[in-house]
Parts: structure tokens; C-alpha cells; sequence
């Protein structure tokens, strides 16, 4: 496969993944770039079947580094902002609400562990840290998701009624 296919075939799943990250769709675009363009010097040496997992941590590794250059600022959903063409309104609304209380790196352990499925002790090298602290930061965080979806879905059940 060339690298053109691939980016083709892995940019939706990349960019909705940066952006789950992030919650800014300039900044998703940004991180994905990033990440392909330090892959496409290194294509020639990148295993063809270990691509996609190879551009996945350096989309990770792009967060990472951008928050280490910046302080992150808590971004709030805003419904002017454009959609993700794969994914409804209503089910993207919901991840990014219940995603948005965690810090960058629950975050990052949540997106990282679950949405790419990778392994609690690559998440833990990457990050540089334990695979202890990887398995309690995520259920730490899917404790305090599940708790603002419980809140959510109350508050929206007392205004139906």
C-alpha cells in the first residue's frame, strides 16, 4: 500500500480519535497532519502492517507534545462547530459531554486504552508510566464519566416530565 491509500483509508478513524483528544477540530486536523507528515519521511522504514499503529502513537505522542508546549484550556461544546462526517450529532454530543470532565491525561489513557483498544502496557510506555497507574487512571476516569452520564441523564429526565 502506498502512503497516499493509506491516509485515504486511515483519516477518519485518526482524526475522530484527535479529536476526542482535544475537542477542537482545527486541532484534530493539526495533530493528524503532524503525525502523517513525521510518518511520510519514515514510510519507506514503516512496516506496511504495523501502520496504522505506528501513525496512531505518533497522533497520541502530537497531543502530547502540544500540551507539554501549552497549558490546556478546557474547551466547551460548541454547536456551531462543524460535524464529523461518520458519526451523528447526537453520538458524537454524547462522547464529547461525557470525555469533556476528564483531564488531558485521562483523556488520553480513555482514547488511547479504549477507543484505539490498545493494551494497557503499550499505553503505559508510551506515557512513560506504570501499568498500575494507566489501569487506575482509566477507572478513575470511566468512574467519573459514568457519574456525569448518570447526572445527565437525570437532570434530562426531570425536564421531560
Amino acid at each position: 500500500m502506498d502512503f497516499e491509500q493509506f491516509v485515504v483509508s486511515a483519516w477518519p478513524r485518526l482524526r475522530r480519535a484527535a479529536y476526542l483528544l482535544c475537542f477542537d477540530a482545527h486541532e484534530a486536523d493539526d495533530l493528524v497532519q503532524t503525525a502523517l507528515a513525521s510518518t511520510y519521511a519514515r514510510w519507506r522504514s514503516v512496516r506496511q502492517a504495523e501502520a496504522y499503529s505506528y501513525v496512531r502513537r505518533a497522533v497520541i505522542n502530537a497531543y502530547l507534545d502540544s500540551l507539554r508546549r501549552r497549558r490546556p484550556v478546557p474547551v466547551e461544546h460548541d454547536p456551531d462547530r462543524p460535524v464529523l462526517a461518520d458519526h451523528s450529532v447526537e453520538e458524537r454530543s454524547e462522547l464529547t459531554e461525557l470525555l469533556a470532565p476528564l483531564s488531558p491525561r485521562e483523556r488520553t489513557i480513555i482514547v488511547w486504552r479504549y477507543y484505539f483498544d490498545a493494551p494497557e502496557a503499550e499505553v503505559a510506555e508510551r506515557l512513560g508510566i506504570s501499568t498500575g497507574t494507566v489501569k487506575s487512571t482509566a477507572s478513575r476516569a470511566l468512574a467519573r464519566a459514568r457519574s456525569a452520564a448518570t447526572v445527565q441523564t437525570t437532570a434530562t429526565e426531570g425536564e421531560s416530565r
